[in-house]
């Protein structure tokens, strides 16, 4: 065996340099793990808790404010919160619409209407310093991201506090579970990748495993309700054809926040969750899923309770 002391010294010291450099990465890479982690389990106490008041108008705040905070993370993002009317009235909208009930949806035109005039008054007020395309982000994004999580007020209002309680944990597993699988599987196996411009981490190995993980999970949470909750009967083939979908949907949200950031250069839209980002960075894959949960089960229920 060589000794250290046979070598040339810029052999020894490159040797050294790349030993501490992979130490660092290690470290680092932990740090965000445990980051990743306690963010993660303070997250799902909240979630808890809001879950306990789920047949309250709790549900509608905790709604309206991951919305809000969700809408000021992309206008903050997008520099459209650099034109302040666009972005208090945005909020406004934002903060509202989960208090509008289901059955009050069909207003929602009437109040879209006005809400596209004064934006339009902004901007003919404002013109020089503000463009066309950042009143349009101004109004599809403070609608679209409200609109979407309100999805859980619409499974609570539809099909009470249980079987409601169970679109819900489908609509965030099924982002979360996939997120997570991808993740690991990824780290583990993966090889190829899937987007390397737009999210270079993720790699067709990861969207395999997450959806294969995303399938199996939302199976077991079907069988968990119904193990706990006497008369719940649960459509298992629907669930499992729905299950794959809702894993790609997860991973089209995800690519969709990651163009976002990409174009306008930043890596978060937040840090109010360290190791995860902020709120869009980790609800980026609900907002294309819970949608689509409420869309399928309108019209083939997964569950019913006898």
């Amino acid at each position: 065996m060589r000794r250290w002391s046979s070598l040339p010294a810029e052999t020894v010291v490159s040797a050294a340099f790349k030993n501490e450099n992979r130490q660092k990465i290690t470290y680092i890479g932990v740090t965000v793990l445990k980051q990743r982690i306690i963010s993660a389990l303070v997250a799902l106490v909240l979630l808890f808790v809001v879950l306990n008041f789920f047949e309250t108008i709790v549900l509608n705040v905790a709604v309206s404010i991951v919305a809000l905070i969700g809408v000021h993370e992309f206008f903050n993002a997008t520099k459209i919160n650099e034109n302040k009317l666009f972005a208090v009235i945005g909020y406004a909208v934002a903060a509202v619409i989960p208090f509008i009930p289901r059955e009050g949806i069909d207003l929602l035109p009437v109040l879209v209407l006005p809400y596209v005039g004064v934006l339009f008054c902004i901007l003919l007020g404002s013109y020089k310093n503000t463009r066309v395309e950042h009143m349009s982000m101004a109004f599809m994004m403070s609608l679209a991201i409200p609109l979407a999580l309100s999805s859980a007020v619409y499974f609570r209002d539809t099909y009470g506090s249980i079987v409601g309680l169970f679109y819900l944990s489908l609509s965030l597993g099924g982002a979360w579970f996939s997120d997570t699988g991808a993740y690991f599987v990824g780290c583990g196996i993966g090889k190829h990748k899937m987007s390397p411009v737009i999210s270079p981490k993720k790699t067709w190995e990861g969207a395999v495993g997450g959806v294969i993980i995303c399938t199996v999970c939302m199976l077991l949470l079907g069988k968990a309700f119904e193990l706990c909750v006497a008369g719940f009967e649960v459509n298992y083939l629907t669930l499992a054809l729905l299950a794959p979908f809702a894993s790609v949907t997860s991973i089209i949200g995800d690519l969709s926040a990651s163009l976002v950031k990409r174009q306008y250069g930043i890596k978060d839209f937040g840090n109010i969750m360290p190791g995860h980002g902020g709120v869009l960075d980790r609800f980026d894959s609900v907002l294309f899923v819970m949608p689509l949960i409420w869309g399928v089960v309108q019209n083939f229920p997964i569950a019913t309770l006898g």
